[in-house]
This record gives structure tokens, C-alpha cells and sequence, in this order.
């Protein structure tokens, strides 16, 4: 049994594991920590991670990296962010007649043609990566897993990340944010810097800055658990935003110098995009030079440019004004003290001198690093996992997240005019349970914004009613209510638990029976006597005297409150189409299949080759231990065993090579010397069984 939490960054995933008592991020086939969030699908198996992150310039159509942007669906305009997808994309268009449920690649296959796949299809096929890696570092498979995801995605957009692990075939996986994962983090691993209840709480402000977004979080954290108070975030924020600036200036310079346009060849734009973040990493470590060139860049001819921090700066200049907005809101909404909180950088771009410097200047105080930068939410995420599990032993720790959107109950009246009451609003603490009482049988459950966006499904949640209209209760003397709980948990699901009709009824007086007589005992026909167990006994026991019952009151009926839970029918608004759900996990599982066919087919293969060349080698070292006429036989049979290996293998099957193995064996051992044959057989005993407990004589 396997524990573990993921953080799917868009740039790079990080996976931790429960492992011997504690959490550790597990290290994948290459031995790193990270794993780049790409699929390809030009070849068999799909390569995915580093393999397939390799492939995004020279196999840009048919490699799907940086996809995570597209999980959200209630962007106006995603911007510039969608760029770092090398293969063609489509998202979401809001403002669309064409009402398109998922954002989708397309992507060129194996047989260079053009496949389109949704984004939660492209998720669940890395998922299968992140899984493999877990199970190669813990031996065991994964049976819990917990997803960290931004906290303003809605309840829609979860249930598509939802969809993708049933896709792939895990549907045990929850989900929880980012920055109540980050928040967990701090709080459980530093629990002994901490105070404990009643003190107050310490204050901390985490400033994370990814590859495509920024996220401020205000927590409070003590000994035994914590609390997200509230976050704002910014989609033109985060290293991609940087790189793009420093790549834009790139080109501008290429096409100043050669009259050749970087931005038309999709190839050489994606180039630029490496060389960029490999010179913003260089000019953040050193405020010197920095030289940036690339050989053959577009039509033969290399490029070349310098580049330092300060020309940097100028260049991002507006994502740096962006994030300084960020934070200036930020302390506007919290209305804390700076100087009283304590703020914590996380995040790969918070390494920018600058983002620091910014922190630094509205806070008024140093930023410190004491966590990992880049491990910290994935270990969060484990440790979550792990605490939630049922598994796992308690520890008391308690974990509190906010709510990022104001939630309304919306219902029609008697008179058909809709109404809403607000469920939960916009910085409520979370787990919290709610509910809705109305005279109507029926709720629609939605965020605030669903009343002023074109797409109002994407911000609906759950619609709860009933299958038949109740029948009305002829002793009611007041109208009948319908009581309505929901739940909204750290997954940011928010639940319906049932429909509870309430009846205020008056109920009838029961007519009273009358006394029922006591039949005579019955006497044998023979004696005319009562049988024996029916016979008076010479001494009665002196009779307790019976308990006088009060007078029942007099007057009207009293009325009482009946509750009956009542079948109900919930209808969550998903956001997916439940229709082509069975289509994605049967392509999904074709899909695997081959993948774990040529996996295997690629091992056999490697077996065969590697048996090949132990034999060439014998062979030519040792020419005296082979028949001569049998060996030039042999010889002739590896030449086309040789060609075998590499021709064409697309026909090929994994028995092909598993029989000219076999055939390679046989005819090896048959070509040596009869006497080295017996030697390398050996004697033909069989080996003595001794009893230890036998000592042997003196």
C-alpha cells in the first residue's frame, strides 16, 4: 500500500511518498526529483517526462507540454501562457456560439496523423507516469493519492481533473490546493518553532511564483494545525512571463541583425524559448553578462546575443509591475501589518532578485527561504494525504482552507420569482457544513459569477430536486418545508447529503379500545378441572400495586414536527460529458495496452541483441573452442539474425525475437567442442542433504 501527493505544476510535477514514517519526494527514472509535465505521442510507447520533454522542439506537433493552463475553463483569454505548448491547442472560447466543454490538443501520432485529444485525456496518460514513478520508488502500488491544483479553479474544472484520473483508472484520487498544501507544509514540519493553544497563532505570508501564475497566501499556523485566511493570485505572473520577455528581445535582435523572423518557424521560437530561460537563470545568479547564441537558429544561420541583468529587468518590466499590483492588493484585502507577519518565498521564479526585492520593500522586513522552494507543496500534499487517510495513525493535526468564491442557493417561490440566499461567501473557513431550508422541493446551487459570464455552467455546482412532487400531509397545519445539507470539504466539492421533509402536523386523538374480557381457563373434559399450569395455587404472592398513570390532558390535539428523509435526486453540473467518458477510457486503455506491448516487445528485442554481441565476442575470442565447420554455420545464421535486429520492426513480435533467441542458443551451444560442453554441464550428482544438527566425527 502506497500514500503519496502530487503537485502538477505546469512547468514541472514533483510526487512525495509515505515512506519508513516519513514524507519523501520520490526521484523518477532518471533519478530527479522533478518530472516535466509532457506527453508526446509520435511513437510507442508514448514517451512522457524527460523523454518526451526532449522531443518538444524537434517533435513540437506531436508533443503536449505545459498543458496545465488549459484545466482552467473560465479564462476570458488565457494569453500568451497557451505559447508554451508546443503542439496545436485550443481552449475554451467563452464568447463562442460553439458551446466546447474541453480545451483539446492535436497532435501528430506515430503514422504522422492528426489525432485530437481533450486536456483531462492528456492529463490521465501522464497520470500513468506519475504512477509508474511512484511504484518503481516504493515497490508497492499507490492506493491513496492526494492532487494539489490551484485554488481558483471551480467545482467544474475539479470534476474534469476528476474525470482524468478515472480516465486513467485511479479513482481513489483527491484533490486539494496548492496553498492549503503549502500552508500545511510549513505548519506540520516547523510544529516545534510554533506556539501552542491558547497562544495566538503565528502569522505567515508564502509569496509563490511558478512557471504561469503567482499565488499570496495569508496563514495562520500553530502547534496542532492551520488555517488558510485568504489568497490572491495573477495569470501574468511566473517564469514563463519572464522567459518570454528575454525571447521576444531575442528575436527582435535576431531579426534586427539577419532580416529573419524567429516568431514565423515554430521550431526556432520554441528554441529561443530554452535559450531565454537558460539566460534569465544565469543573469538571477549573476549580475554580469551573459551571452546567449544558438547555432543554426533559422535558414543555416546561428544566433547571438548578450544580455545582463538590468536589461532583464527593463525587459519584464510590466510582469514585475503586475506582481507588485498583486501585492499591494493583497495587504489593501488582508488589512494586516506587514511588519507583523512573517513571509515565506516559494516557488522556482521567486529566485528573481527582484521579486524578492519587491517582498522585501512592501513588508518592510527580510523574506526568508527557509523551506524548499520547489519540493514544498508535493511534501504538503503527501503529508495531507497521509493525515486524511484512515490508514494512517491521527496525529491531531487540523487543517482549515478558505473559500475563494462567494456560493448562493438560488430557488423559485410560489409565485415563480427566483430568489437566492447566500450559502457560503468568499473567505469562509472550510470544512463546513450548511443548510438550506425552502417551502419549494427543489435548489440550484452556484458561484456568485455565474449571473455575468457568458458560460454559467462552468460556475454552477449542483442542482438538487425530487424525482415525484411529494404528496401533501393531510395533517399539517402549516406548510411544508424541505431542509436541504450540504457539505463543502478541502477538495472545494460542495456536496448534497440528502432532502429531509419537515411537517408540522396535528395529529389526531386515537379512539380508545375497549377492555378486552378474560376468557374462563379451560377445563379438562375428563375431571372438569383447569389443567395444572392453569391452576390456582394455594398461596397468592401479595400483588404490587400498579403505578397510577397520570391523567391524559385535556383539551385539543398538540402539534409535533415529523422530519422523513425523502428519495431526492442531485445532479452535479461536472462540466463533462458523461456520453464520451466510456470513449476516453477505452482509447486511454488501447492506448496502455500498446504501450505495455512495445515496452515488453522492446525488451525482448534488447535481450536478443544484447545475447547477439556476448556471442560475437565469444566467438572471436575464443575460435578454439568451436567446431570450425558448425561455427561458420553459426556465423551465417548471426548475419541475418543481425539484419533481423535492424530492419524495419514494425511487424515484428514479441515471439520473433523470444524464438531467434532461442534458435541462437541452441545453435551456439551445439557449435562448441563436445568436451566443453560436459565441462560446462558438470557432473551429473545431485548434492547431499546434511542434517546440521549431525555433527561429524572426531
Amino acid at each position: 500500500m502506497s500514500i503519496i501527493g502530487v503537485n502538477i505544476g505546469c512547468y514541472t510535477t514533483y510526487v512525495a511518498g509515505i515512506k519508513d514514517g516519513g514524507v519523501e519526494v520520490l526521484a523518477n527514472e532518471y533519478s530527479h526529483l522533478p518530472t516535466p509535465t509532457s506527453v508526446s505521442f509520435n511513437s510507442t510507447p508514448r514517451p512522457m517526462g524527460y523523454s518526451s520533454k526532449q522531443q518538444a522542439v524537434p517533435k513540437c506537433k506531436s508533443t503536449c507540454a505545459q498543458f496545465t493552463p488549459l484545466l482552467c475553463r473560465t479564462v476570458q483569454d488565457h494569453g500568451p501562457i497557451l505559447d508554451a505548448i508546443p503542439c496545436e491547442v485550443k481552449a475554451v472560447n467563452l464568447n463562442s456560439d460553439v458551446k466546447d466543454l474541453y480545451a483539446t490538443v492535436t497532435v501528430l501520432d506515430s503514422k504522422n496523423q492528426p489525432i485530437t485529444f481533450t486536456v483531462q485525456q492528456v492529463l490521465a496518460a501522464f497520470l500513468t507516469k506519475l504512477f509508474t514513478i511512484a511504484h518503481d520508488a516504493t515497490q508497492t502500488h499507490v492506493e491513496e493519492c492526494l492532487l494539489a491544483i490551484p485554488y481558483y479553479l471551480t467545482a467544474a474544472d475539479r470534476h474534469v481533473i476528476m474525470e482524468a484520473a478515472q480516465i486513467a483508472g485511479f479513482p481513489f484520487v483527491k484533490l486539494i490546493n496548492e496553498t492549503a498544501a503549502l500552508t500545511a507544509s510549513y505548519a506540520f514540519f516547523k510544529k516545534a518553532t510554533l506556539p501552542a493553544p491558547p497562544d495566538a497563532p503565528k502569522k505567515v505570508v508564502f509569496v509563490d511564483i511558478g512557471y504561469s501564475q503567482a499565488q499570496i497566501i495569508l496563514s495562520e499556523v500553530h502547534q496542532q494545525g492551520a488555517k488558510v485566511k485568504l489568497v490572491q493570485h495573477s495569470r501574468e505572473v511566473g517564469g514563463f512571463f519572464f522567459d518570454d520577455a528575454i525571447r521576444g528581445y531575442f528575436a527582435d535582435e535576431f531579426k534586427k541583425k539577419t532580416k529573419l523572423d524567429a516568431r514565423s518557424s515554430r521550431r526556432a521560437w520554441l528554441r529561443l524559448a530554452d535559450e531565454a530561460e537558460r539566460a534569465k537563470k544565469s543573469v538571477c545568479a549573476a549580475s554580469t553578462k551573459t551571452i546567449a547564441q544558438i547555432e543554426c537558429l533559422m535558414e543555416d544561420t546561428d544566433f547571438k546575443a548578450e544580455i545582463d541583468r538590468t536589461l532583464f529587468e527593463e525587459l519584464a518590466g510590466g510582469v514585475f509591475r503586475a506582481f507588485e499590483n498583486l501585492v499591494t492588493s493583497f495587504i489593501a484585502e488582508t488589512k494586516i501589518n506587514p511588519a507583523e507577519v512573517e513571509v515565506e518565498l516559494v516557488g522556482g521564479s521567486s529566485r528573481v532578485p527582484l521579486i524578492r526585492n519587491i517582498v522585501e520593500k512592501h513588508f518592510g522586513h527580510e523574506a526568508k527561504t527557509t523551506m524548499n522552494q520547489d519540493e514544498a507543496i508535493a511534501r504538503g500534499t503527501a503529508l495531507m494525504a497521509g493525515l486524511l487517510s484512515p490508514r494512517v495513525r491521527k496525529t491531531g493535526f487540523v487543517l482549515e482552507d478558505f473559500a475563494p468564491y462567494t456560493v448562493f442557493a438560488n430557488y423559485y417561490n410560489e409565485r415563480q420569482e427566483q430568489r437566492s440566499i447566500t450559502l457560503v461567501s468568499r473567505g469562509e473557513t472550510i470544512p463546513v457544513k450548511k443548510n438550506v431550508t425552502l417551502f419549494i422541493p427543489s435548489v440550484d446551487v452556484v458561484y456568485e459569477e455565474s449571473r455575468t459570464v457568458n458560460r454559467p455552467e462552468f460556475y454552477h455546482i449542483v442542482n438538487v430536486g425530487l424525482p415525484n412532487n411529494p404528496e401533501p400531509n393531510p395533517h399539517s397545519i402549516e406548510p411544508t418545508k424541505f431542509r436541504f445539507p450540504f457539505s463543502y470539504d478541502l477538495s472545494h466539492f460542495i456536496l448534497n447529503n440528502g432532502c429531509i421533509r419537515i411537517d408540522k402536523e396535528l395529529v389526531p386523538e386515537e379512539p380508545k379500545e375497549p377492555p378486552k374480557e378474560e376468557a374462563p381457563p379451560a377445563k379438562d373434559e375428563k375431571s372438569g378441572e383447569a389443567p395444572m399450569d392453569q391452576q390456582p395455587s394455594q398461596e397468592k404472592p401479595a400483588e404490587a400495586p400498579e403505578p397510577q398513570q397520570p391523567p391524559a390532558p385535556q383539551g385539543p390535539p398538540q402539534p409535533r414536527t415529523r422530519e422523513t428523509r425523502i428519495d431526492h435526486i442531485s445532479n452535479i453540473s461536472n462540466g463533462v460529458n458523461a456520453n464520451v467518458n466510456h470513449e476516453y477510457v477505452t482509447q486511454e486503455n488501447d492506448m496502455r495496452e500498446a504501450d505495455a506491448y512495445a515496452i515488453k516487445k522492446a525488451e525482448a528485442k534488447n535481450s536478443l541483441e544484447g545475447k547477439f554481441f556476448d556471442m560475437q565476442r565469444t566467438l572471436e575470442e575464443d575460435t578454439a573452442s568451436f567446431d570450425a565447420k558448425k561455427k561458420e554455420n553459426l556465423g551465417q545464421i548471426m548475419l541475418q539474425i543481425e539484419d533481423f535486429l535492424y530492419e524495419d520492426d514494425a511487424d515484428h513480435k514479441i515471439e520473433d525475437y523470444s524464438d531467434k533467441l532461442e534458435e541462437l542458443k541452441k545453435l551456439f551451444e551445439d557449435a562448441k567442442l563436445p568436451h566443453l560442453r560436459i565441462q560446462e554441464a558438470g557432473p551429473n550428482a545431485e548434492a547431499m542433504d546434511i542434517d546440521p544438527k549431525v555433527e561429524e566425527p572426531q
